[in-house]
């Protein structure tokens, strides 16, 4: 069981980053079709400036699985570095359970606020007029990535697992 649910979430992290990394390119491209025009051809998408700031988002939001896989988040560790191995594992279980509880509950606030969104039918004040949901939704996607990736952190620590990180 350990196992599958470190493969699993190790396979959602790099999806994730898979996704996030699509969305890099896509994002630099965006903005060099956007120089070019107005460099150029003095004309502009008129959507760049809005969209770029979506795909930013999106592609942070779908990192953050793929990072604490990576032991890539700030994690201070004066306290654990003194401590016995064991000591060390019940402390990343306790800040994991901690992480864990406000995760689900950024998830669960995010959530409603796209799903608000979609049923009052809120738009970007953009000239795209983009349904706001749809930028939303990477928030409760992302954090649910990042939801997986501590799940395994946990249960790694519980089956015993350490490592300095």
């Amino acid at each position: 069981m350990k196992r599958l649910i470190e493969h699993s979430a190790r396979k959602l992290s790099n999806g994730g980053a898979f996704v996030a990394s699509t969305l890099l390119v896509v994002l630099v491209v965006l903005i060099l079709v956007e120089i070019v025009l107005r460099s150029f051809f003095n004309a502009s998408t008129m959507r760049a400036d809005e969209y770029s700031g979506y795909l930013y988002l999106a592609l942070v939001c779908f990192g953050f699985g793929y990072t604490f896989m990576r032991d890539g988040h700030i994690r201070i560790t004066f306290l654990t570095s003194k401590v016995s191995s064991k000591t060390s594992s019940l402390i990343d279980i306790f800040a994991g359970i901690a992480t864990l509880g406000v995760l689900c509950f950024t998830f669960y606030r995010t959530l409603l606020m796209s799903f608000d969104s979609y049923h009052t039918q809120v738009v970007s004040e953009g000239v795209s007029a983009t349904p706001l949901y749809i930028p939303q939704m990477v928030l409760p996607l992302g954090l649910l990535l990042f939801i997986v990736a501590v799940i395994s952190y946990i249960v790694a620590r519980i089956g015993g697992a350490h490592h300095d990180r």
